[in-house]
């Protein structure tokens, strides 16, 4: 029942297509003419609705309303499965929705469904091309205006939400949201399967794929696939290039907000996530949850095909490529290929070595040559020659190049069969390939090149608080300081000798391999056998024939068998891990 024969008609219209009311500017039509005025608003810019609380303005009433429950914290609507409390009840609805699994928002042309109505909005703009709001720092175009000022804050690095049990402030309210689930303790997305609890949907659908090994988003240009959107976003930006975050200290440059502000921790010493365990401090969160399996011993990532598991996720996946062939990692020069790129790196380094010898072999007869020549014109100056004497001379069939003996021409002309016939493995650097960064100049050999560098003194960012010594990289500086502290964390078992780095107690322990304990603890594992060095004879009875070529070596390799490596004492394990 209705008050009014207007209420009645305006009711009406909500069952019937009916849009008599036609906006001037875009043409879009509206069933009410409250529904006009709004929408007028989109074009004049318009905001009549201003919040007392903070000065925030508002195209509707409705818009108003609802932000103003975040001052007063009022949720009336609660959702009965998982507790969860709204503004609005069309909030409610929607939320409801992820419990059902209902998407009653259909694309017509891509297939997907959604059950957020603005969300949908939101997606078939980007079928129509439709992003009319534009970044001015970085020219990336949004369809929303909020999504613009939320992408703007990444640039200014405002962040007006902050949380108020830790003080963390954030720049979408949406992440303060999230975040706050970490100080309550709430994560309503359960995996069944392992009963890991997320905070984020998304976090939860991602997760979820972990298990399944569904690998949705696919890079057009390289043909790989990703689990996670974010993964594949970042993916997109290595092809591009794009790199908009700089930092001002080093002028080095990132894809996101969030690793130019880890990266600017390296310069101010800061390390916000430390372990409760050992006390030790990290730049970034991921560094500190890899720590902690140090402590927890978990390894929760397992191959399905031999059961073994793995700390990390990456280390997981280049596992996999043993059982399935896969070696993505390409050698440009041979075409060798490799399961990691750490191999491929290292493997490239031999081309290096080749390409080295060969240009050094090369400048060696060169020099050689040069001297034979300087040495025959002294000695024929000495001799008496004159300008008149007539000397044989020998052509070079490659060039005009002549010398005096038919031996000369044929170490010339080696050369050139050098130079024509390279070897299919190495490719001959031509003179001048290695060029200075800094000064440009040109150097035939890369050693050159690297000795000439040191010139050049490169800054050294990471500088040691105790001595003020400068590195490289954050890594030389972590190994550095190590010699400030007191802590020797590596014992030897048999003198109570302490050491900074495993390696100085490896190298000390091979001073008890007199020591009973110690020669059987080797022998058992087979690692190393040393023959005793031959007597040798007598100095008259030495020549260069009867010396043999075992008399010179100093150690015998011996096989040693897969499962003597299974029980290695623990002092005598490595960093790396065997």
């Amino acid at each position: 029942m209705f008050s009014s024969k207007a209420q009645l008609s305006k009711h009406e219209r909500t069952h019937s297509a009916q849009r008599p009311f036609q906006c001037p500017d875009c043409h879009k039509a509206y069933k009410t003419p409250t529904e006009l005025r709004n929408h007028s608003r989109s074009h004049t810019g318009e905001k009549p609705f201003i919040c007392t609380e903070c000065g925030k303005a508002f195209m509707q009433a409705i818009c108003l309303r609802i932000h103003m429950t975040q001052h007063s914290g009022e949720r009336p609507y609660s959702c009965r499965q998982c507790s969860k409390s709204y503004p609005t009840l069309s909030k409610l609805k929607v939320h409801m929705r992820s419990h059902t699994g209902e998407k009653p928002y259909f694309c017509a042309e891509c297939g997907k469904s959604f059950a957020d109505p603005s969300v949908f909005r939101k997606h078939r703009r980007n079928h129509q091309g439709h992003r009319p709001y534009a970044c001015d720092k970085c020219g990336k175009t949004y369809t929303e205006l909020k999504d613009l000022k939320n992408h703007e804050r990444s640039h200014t690095g405002e962040k007006p939400f902050l949380c108020s049990d830790c003080g963390k402030a954030f720049s979408r309210s949406s992440s303060l949201a999230c975040h706050q689930r970490i100080h309550s303790q709430n994560k309503p997305y359960q995996c069944e399967q392992c009963g890991k609890g997320f905070t984020q949907l998304s976090s939860y659908q991602s997760h979820l794929r972990t298990h399944s090994g569904e690998k949705p988003f696919l890079c057009p240009q390289c043909g790989k696939m990703f689990s996670d959107p974010s993964s594949f976003r970042r993916h997109q930006r290595a092809h591009l290039g794009f790199k908009p975050y700089p930092c001002d200290k080093c002028s080095k440059r990132f894809r996101q907000p969030a690793d130019l502000a880890v990266h600017e921790r390296v310069h101010s010493g800061e390390r916000p996530y430390k372990c409760q365990s050992c006390d030790k401090a990290f730049v970034a969160s991921w560094d500190l949850r890899r720590h902690m399996l140090v402590h927890t011993g978990l390894r929760p990532f397992s191959c399905t095909e031999c059961d073994k598991s793995f700390a990390e996720r990456s280390s997981l996946n280049k596992h996999r490529r043993v059982h399935s062939g896969e070696r993505p990692f390409k050698c440009e020069e041979c075409l060798k290929s490799f399961v990691v790129s750490s191999s491929l790196r290292k493997h490239e380094r031999t081309h290096l070595t080749e390409q080295s010898e060969q240009q050094q072999q090369q400048q060696q007869q060169q020099q050689q040559q040069q001297q034979q020549q300087q040495q025959e014109t002294e000695a024929g100056s000495a001799s008496g020659f004159t300008a008149h004497t007539t000397l044989p001379q020998f052509s070079c069939t490659h060039c005009d190049a002549t010398f005096g003996t038919w031996d000369e021409v044929q170490a010339h002309e080696n050369l050139h069969s050098i130079d024509s016939t390279p070897s299919t493995l190495t490719k001959i650097v031509p003179l001048g390939s290695h060029v200075c960064e800094t000064c440009q100049a040109e150097f035939s050999q890369l050693a050159d090149l690297q000795e000439h560098e040191k010139q050049h003194p490169k800054p050294r960012p990471h500088v040691c608080n105790s001595c003020g010594k400068g590195f490289l990289n954050k890594s030389g500086l972590r190994k550095h300081q190590k010699i400030h502290s007191t802590n020797k964390p590596h014992s030897c078992p048999h003198c109570s000798k302490a050491f900074l780095f495993a390696a100085y107690l490896r190298k000390h322990l091979r001073t008890h391999a007199d020591t009973p304990q110690v020669a059987t603890q080797l022998s058992d594992l087979n690692i190393i056998h040393t023959d005793p060095l031959p007597s040798p004879p007598p100095p008259s009875e030495v020549s260069p024939s009867t010396v043999e070529p075992s008399t010179i070596s100093l150690t015998v390799p011996v096989t040693v068998p897969v499962t003597a490596f299974q029980s290695l004492p623990e002092y005598l394990v490595k960093e790396e891990g065997l």
